[in-house]
Protein backbone atom coordinates (compact mmCIF):
# COMPACT_ATOMS: atom_id res chain seq x y z
CA UNK A 1 0.00 0.00 0.00
CA UNK A 2 1.30 3.36 -1.05
CA UNK A 3 1.38 6.25 1.80
CA UNK A 4 1.30 9.87 1.52
CA UNK A 5 4.59 11.55 2.51
CA UNK A 6 4.34 14.79 3.64
CA UNK A 7 5.50 17.88 1.74
CA UNK A 8 7.53 19.40 4.42
CA UNK A 9 9.97 15.84 4.29
CA UNK A 10 10.65 15.67 0.50
CA UNK A 11 11.36 19.47 0.46
CA UNK A 12 13.88 18.62 3.51
CA UNK A 13 14.91 15.51 1.56
CA UNK A 14 15.26 17.61 -1.88
CA UNK A 15 17.28 20.10 -0.02
CA UNK A 16 19.90 17.68 1.53
CA UNK A 17 20.34 15.74 -1.65
CA UNK A 18 21.34 19.00 -3.64
CA UNK A 19 23.86 19.95 -1.21
CA UNK A 20 25.24 16.35 -0.85
CA UNK A 21 25.46 16.61 -4.68
CA UNK A 22 26.46 19.86 -4.55
CA UNK A 23 29.63 19.35 -1.74
CA UNK A 24 30.36 15.89 -4.31
CA UNK A 25 30.84 17.93 -7.12
CA UNK A 26 32.84 20.61 -4.95
CA UNK A 27 35.54 17.53 -3.64
CA UNK A 28 35.75 16.41 -7.69
CA UNK A 29 36.61 19.71 -8.52
CA UNK A 30 39.29 20.76 -5.84
CA UNK A 31 40.37 17.07 -6.86
CA UNK A 32 41.05 17.41 -10.33
CA UNK A 33 42.74 21.12 -10.04
CA UNK A 34 46.04 20.24 -8.87
CA UNK A 35 46.43 17.96 -11.93
CA UNK A 36 44.72 20.38 -14.32
CA UNK A 37 47.41 22.71 -13.36
CA UNK A 38 50.56 20.94 -13.47
CA UNK A 39 52.95 21.38 -15.70
CA UNK A 40 53.23 19.70 -19.30
CA UNK A 41 55.87 16.49 -18.66
CA UNK A 42 58.15 17.74 -21.78
CA UNK A 43 58.16 20.98 -20.75
CA UNK A 44 59.14 19.65 -17.00
CA UNK A 45 61.79 18.26 -19.05
CA UNK A 46 62.88 20.71 -21.30
CA UNK A 47 63.40 23.45 -18.14
CA UNK A 48 65.16 21.40 -15.81
CA UNK A 49 67.50 20.32 -19.33
CA UNK A 50 68.01 24.36 -19.66
CA UNK A 51 68.54 24.47 -15.60
CA UNK A 52 70.97 21.90 -15.46
CA UNK A 53 73.17 22.94 -17.99
CA UNK A 54 72.42 26.55 -19.38
CA UNK A 55 71.93 27.95 -16.10
CA UNK A 56 75.29 26.65 -14.62
CA UNK A 57 77.87 28.95 -14.03
CA UNK A 58 80.99 28.55 -16.94
CA UNK A 59 83.78 30.78 -16.56
CA UNK A 60 83.89 31.14 -20.53
CA UNK A 61 82.60 29.15 -24.20
CA UNK A 62 85.48 26.75 -23.73
CA UNK A 63 84.46 25.85 -20.67
CA UNK A 64 80.90 25.12 -21.47
CA UNK A 65 81.91 23.35 -24.55
CA UNK A 66 84.16 21.08 -22.21
CA UNK A 67 81.44 20.36 -19.60
CA UNK A 68 79.04 19.80 -22.42
CA UNK A 69 81.16 17.02 -24.18
CA UNK A 70 81.67 14.81 -20.57
CA UNK A 71 78.02 14.50 -19.91
CA UNK A 72 77.26 10.74 -20.28
CA UNK A 73 73.23 11.54 -21.63
CA UNK A 74 74.43 14.24 -23.84
CA UNK A 75 75.22 13.13 -27.44
CA UNK A 76 76.20 15.04 -30.37
CA UNK A 77 73.52 15.80 -32.82
CA UNK A 78 73.85 13.77 -36.24
CA UNK A 79 73.00 16.77 -38.54
CA UNK A 80 74.20 19.73 -36.31
CA UNK A 81 77.58 20.38 -35.45
CA UNK A 82 78.30 21.32 -31.76
CA UNK A 83 75.01 20.91 -30.51
CA UNK A 84 74.55 18.26 -28.07
CA UNK A 85 71.31 16.53 -27.82
CA UNK A 86 69.08 13.69 -25.66
CA UNK A 87 65.61 12.23 -26.03
CA UNK A 88 63.35 12.03 -23.76
CA UNK A 89 59.84 9.95 -24.15
CA UNK A 90 61.51 10.03 -27.92
CA UNK A 91 61.49 13.94 -28.26
CA UNK A 92 64.62 15.29 -29.06
CA UNK A 93 65.89 17.78 -27.11
CA UNK A 94 69.03 20.02 -27.80
CA UNK A 95 71.75 21.88 -25.56
CA UNK A 96 74.11 24.28 -27.50
CA UNK A 97 76.98 25.63 -26.85
CA UNK A 98 77.41 29.18 -28.24
CA UNK A 99 80.02 31.82 -28.10
CA UNK A 100 77.93 34.55 -25.97
CA UNK A 101 75.53 31.47 -24.22
CA UNK A 102 73.78 28.56 -24.35
CA UNK A 103 70.68 27.57 -25.81
CA UNK A 104 68.48 24.65 -24.94
CA UNK A 105 65.50 23.86 -28.01
CA UNK A 106 62.90 21.46 -28.82
CA UNK A 107 60.74 21.26 -31.71
CA UNK A 108 57.33 22.21 -29.65
CA UNK A 109 55.46 19.93 -32.30
CA UNK A 110 56.49 16.58 -33.56
CA UNK A 111 53.46 14.84 -34.01
CA UNK A 112 50.01 16.36 -36.16
CA UNK A 113 47.87 18.12 -34.35
CA UNK A 114 49.89 17.73 -30.96
CA UNK A 115 51.79 20.61 -28.94
CA UNK A 116 54.03 19.79 -26.55
CA UNK A 117 53.43 22.43 -24.63
CA UNK A 118 52.13 26.33 -25.38
CA UNK A 119 53.62 29.95 -25.10
CA UNK A 120 51.69 30.92 -21.93
CA UNK A 121 52.19 27.72 -20.42
CA UNK A 122 56.40 28.26 -20.81
CA UNK A 123 56.09 31.71 -19.89
CA UNK A 124 53.97 31.34 -16.98
CA UNK A 125 56.32 28.84 -15.81
CA UNK A 126 59.61 30.83 -16.15
CA UNK A 127 58.21 33.55 -13.96
CA UNK A 128 56.89 31.19 -11.71
CA UNK A 129 60.25 29.64 -11.65
CA UNK A 130 62.15 32.65 -10.62
CA UNK A 131 62.58 34.27 -13.93
CA UNK A 132 61.53 37.93 -14.11
CA UNK A 133 60.01 39.79 -17.63
CA UNK A 134 61.71 42.53 -18.74
CA UNK A 135 58.97 43.87 -20.99
CA UNK A 136 55.95 42.82 -23.45
CA UNK A 137 56.75 39.76 -25.58
CA UNK A 138 56.94 40.94 -29.51
CA UNK A 139 56.68 38.94 -32.61
CA UNK A 140 59.18 38.75 -35.16
CA UNK A 141 59.88 36.68 -38.68
CA UNK A 142 62.42 34.31 -38.83
CA UNK A 143 63.39 31.07 -41.04
CA UNK A 144 61.79 27.65 -40.47
CA UNK A 145 63.83 24.66 -41.24
CA UNK A 146 62.07 23.99 -44.88
CA UNK A 147 63.50 27.75 -45.98
CA UNK A 148 59.69 29.01 -45.53
CA UNK A 149 58.70 32.39 -43.17
CA UNK A 150 57.54 31.50 -39.71
CA UNK A 151 55.88 34.06 -37.11
CA UNK A 152 58.02 33.71 -33.80
CA UNK A 153 57.15 35.73 -30.36
CA UNK A 154 59.95 36.63 -28.04
CA UNK A 155 59.98 37.37 -24.79
CA UNK A 156 63.32 38.39 -22.44
CA UNK A 157 63.55 37.73 -19.30
CA UNK A 158 66.12 37.98 -16.63
CA UNK A 159 67.24 34.53 -14.83
CA UNK A 160 67.24 33.62 -11.17
CA UNK A 161 71.44 34.08 -11.83
CA UNK A 162 70.50 37.29 -13.14
CA UNK A 163 72.01 36.76 -16.54
CA UNK A 164 69.53 37.90 -19.65
CA UNK A 165 67.35 35.42 -21.10
CA UNK A 166 65.97 35.16 -24.54
CA UNK A 167 62.66 32.78 -25.62
CA UNK A 168 61.66 32.30 -29.33
CA UNK A 169 58.38 30.63 -29.66
CA UNK A 170 56.85 30.07 -33.02
CA UNK A 171 53.32 30.91 -33.54
CA UNK A 172 53.08 29.01 -36.77
CA UNK A 173 54.69 26.30 -38.76
CA UNK A 174 55.46 24.69 -34.90
CA UNK A 175 56.83 21.59 -36.78
CA UNK A 176 59.35 23.53 -38.81
CA UNK A 177 60.91 25.77 -36.02
CA UNK A 178 63.08 24.93 -33.23
CA UNK A 179 61.48 26.83 -30.20
CA UNK A 180 64.61 28.44 -27.84
CA UNK A 181 65.57 29.34 -24.62
CA UNK A 182 68.81 31.44 -24.88
CA UNK A 183 70.97 32.44 -21.88
CA UNK A 184 73.45 35.12 -22.53
CA UNK A 185 76.92 34.15 -20.31
CA UNK A 186 79.37 35.59 -21.92
CA UNK A 187 78.85 38.87 -23.77
CA UNK A 188 82.62 40.18 -22.98
CA UNK A 189 83.79 37.13 -24.40
CA UNK A 190 81.54 38.19 -27.25
CA UNK A 191 82.41 41.79 -27.46
CA UNK A 192 86.80 40.50 -27.28
CA UNK A 193 85.58 38.61 -30.37
CA UNK A 194 84.23 41.02 -32.95
CA UNK A 195 87.62 43.44 -31.70
CA UNK A 196 89.80 40.07 -32.67
CA UNK A 197 87.85 40.04 -36.38
CA UNK A 198 87.87 43.81 -36.61
CA UNK A 199 91.75 43.87 -35.86
CA UNK A 200 92.03 40.91 -37.79
CA UNK A 201 90.64 43.20 -40.81
CA UNK A 202 92.35 46.36 -39.53
CA UNK A 203 95.70 44.61 -40.34
CA UNK A 204 94.97 42.85 -43.57
CA UNK A 205 93.43 46.17 -45.34
CA UNK A 206 97.10 48.18 -43.91
CA UNK A 207 98.81 44.84 -45.35
CA UNK A 208 96.83 45.61 -48.59
CA UNK A 209 97.77 49.05 -48.20
CA UNK A 210 101.59 48.42 -48.31
CA UNK A 211 101.43 45.86 -50.78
Amino acid sequence: MNKTIPIVMLCTAAVLTTLALSGCNKESVSAATPEAAQTPKHLSAFLDLHKEYCEKKYDNPDTLKLSLSKEDKLELAKDFSGVYEVFVDKVSFAISPEEDGCTTDVMVMTEPDKELFSFDEINTALIEGGYISTGDAKSRKDMGTDQSEVMVIQKKYISPQGELTTLDFPLNKKDKYYMTLFAEKFTDAKREIKEKVINKLRMASINLIKA
